[in-house]
């Protein structure tokens, strides 16, 4: 019998120590090495491991989004004009910023809400083209069309080169745990147990008395903002700059291959797969270029959903249990 939501809740480990164990391991990665590329690249999957995150939530609710960069880049296009143009500190405007992408979210949920699976998705990468359509010709005059902007530093500017580094890699890990743990509560919650009835069987879900239409929307809204969060994050540290390119279908396509890579619909998923992918995506990059490298990440990809069905977190989940178990002792 397939597991129920409430019992994959119940088994679920304690967020507060994978938290804690997270940050753990980030402190002595450190405290290891100041290897520039190195923090850049755990940088970057700090911030699209929140990207993910918001993905995985949508799907949670049983939607699904193939136009995920328009949150992705009007939260970055937002947060870099309101600290531009309205002079908002980066500080404010990146958590302001996204609100932009949230209520295009909530938008899209209610239009959309009649929408399934594949269905929805076309509508969602219709979406995303319609956005940078706007965003380079009827707003041009505000984004600097394909150009883009120039955004301003979430950090002193003053600082050295590996200040900065270490910096930007700080505020990931601590937006990338607050996120983790924002989205490991809200899923173990009545609206998160909804979101997974919901995903499960519609039709149980809305006899049960839940309310469909409103959880999806909401599930669009917090997905919006989480991945225009991590947008705004994106363009004031490690780019420093946003153009219409970041509605480009690969930055759609990310976040879906992180989440299946770890496992869709845990909180903890798309954190491991965005790690795993984008550390082998920089190792084959090295060794191998740009298009080999894209064919062993389509070959990675396709053994771990061939062998791994569930993505790679259960495995960590079964191997650390290994570990842990005590063969029983005769006497």
């Amino acid at each position: 019998m397939a597991p129920t939501a409430a019992s994959r809740a119940r088994r679920t480990p304690p967020s507060l120590g994978i938290a804690l164990g997270m940050v753990a391991g980030a402190a002595l990665l450190l405290a290891v090495t100041r290897e520039l590329f190195l923090l850049q690249v755990l940088t970057f999957v700090f911030i699209f491991a929140i990207y993910a995150q918001s993905w995985n939530l949508v799907a949670h609710s049983g939607q699904f989004s193939l136009g995920h960069a328009t949150f992705l880049g009007l939260g970055g296009y937002a947060s870099i004009l309101l600290a531009r143009n309205l002079g908002l500190p980066p500080a404010v405007s990146l958590f302001v910023g996204p609100l932009l992408p949230a209520l295009v979210g909530l938008g899209i949920g209610r239009l959309c809400v009649r929408l399934r699976e594949w269905y929805l998705g076309m509508v969602t990468f219709g979406f995303t083209a319609i956005t940078q359509l706007l965003v380079v010709e009827q707003f041009g005059w505000l984004t600097n069309r394909w150009d883009g902007l120039e955004a301003p530093r979430l950090l002193p500017a003053g600082l050295s080169v590996e200040g900065a580094a270490v910096g930007n890699y700080l505020i990931g890990l601590g937006l990338m745990v607050a996120t983790y743990l924002a989205v490991a509560s809200l899923m173990r919650s009545r609206t998160g147990l909804a979101f997974a009835t919901i995903h499960d069987n519609e039709l149980v879900a809305g006899v049960s008395g839940v309310d469909v239409r409103r959880y999806r929307i909401l599930a669009m809204g917090a997905g919006g903002y989480l991945a225009g969060l991590a947008g705004a994050l994106n363009g004031h540290t490690l780019t420093r700059h946003i153009s219409p390119g970041v509605f480009g279908i690969e930055d759609s396509i990310w976040p879906l291959l992180y989440s299946i890579a770890g496992g869709l619909r845990t909180p903890e998923g798309p954190i491991l797969g965005t790690l795993v992918v984008r550390l082998f995506w920089e190792l084959m990059l090295r060794r191998l270029g740009g298009f080999e490298s894209l064919i062993t990440i389509v070959l990675m990809l396709a053994v771990i959903v061939r062998f791994f069905p569930q993505g790679l977190y259960p495995l960590v989940l079964r191997g650390v249990a290994a570990v842990g178990a005590r063969p029983a002792v005769r006497r």
